[in-house]
């Protein structure tokens, strides 16, 4: 049985089940100091947000 010329190079080399290892493993930064700020100011705004709320349920019964 004659082999093709052209579907030998279509072939795909056979592939061990072994996979390979990364060279390094970066560990994903931590920000928690960088942006704490953020953190402060939206505990700030949701505090302000959650009193207003809060005051114009007060009003509606006032008013």
């Amino acid at each position: 049985m004659s082999v093709n010329p052209r579907s030998a190079r279509r072939r795909q080399p056979v592939r061990s089940s072994q996979r390979r290892q990364p060279a390094r493993v970066i560990a994903p930064p931590d920000y928690t100091r960088e942006y704490m700020y953020v953190r402060r100011d939206l505990m700030l705004i949701a505090l302000i947000g959650g009193l207003l709320l809060a005051g114009m349920i007060a009003a509606s019964f006032v008013i």
